[in-house]
């Protein structure tokens, strides 16, 4: 795994400890010709620092396609909602398998183009959750994560997918 975006946060005193982060994977895509390319894959990813299960955890997410509308895209982590995390867990979500298909106007050219339709566009993702820990009453939100990726094929003789994540600074 090559971690390409991370946003970390978190208070020492154990309140405010999920994390947020984005990261590019190795990986590979069955494309319709029924060839595997290499291809990296966006994973989002929130991980409990608490030193107890963080409860009621309802991760929040937009998607915004270059010269397009931004969506809201939280109804792709219901597959894979946890009402909780135990210490020191993850959940995680693939951006294009799980993600992107929640955002109508993107989801659609993935239908017609297939993957060429995600490349050299520019993405927007902002991501944020609602949880509670364990020994809390009330709930809390962590911080806005936000980051711009782009798929690329830079060299076309290798085929293989890349893809860029910047941290988007408030």
């Amino acid at each position: 795994m090559v971690e390409i975006g991370h946003f970390h946060f978190g208070l020492t005193d154990n309140m405010n400890c999920l994390d947020i982060l984005l990261e590019a994977v190795d990986s590979s895509l069955r494309i319709s010709d029924g060839r595997e390319i290499p291809f990296a894959r966006a994973i989002l990813t929130i991980r409990n620092r608490c030193d107890s299960e963080v409860l009621n955890v309802e991760p929040h997410a937009t998607l915004g396609q270059e010269r397009g509308t931004v969506q809201e895209v939280t109804s792709s982590f219901s597959q894979k909602a946890h009402a909780s995390i135990p210490p020191g867990g993850t959940v995680t979500w693939d951006l294009y398998d799980e993600i992107i298909p929640a955002h109508p106007g993107v989801s659609s050219k993935v239908h017609l183009f297939g993957y060429r339709a995600i490349l050299n566009w520019r993405f927007d993702l902002t991501a944020w959750a609602e949880y509670r820990p364990a020994s809390f009453t009330a709930s809390m939100q962590t911080p806005v994560s936000r980051w711009a990726l782009r798929w690329t094929v830079p060299e076309s003789a290798a085929g293989k997918v890349e893809l860029a994540i910047e941290e988007i600074k408030n």
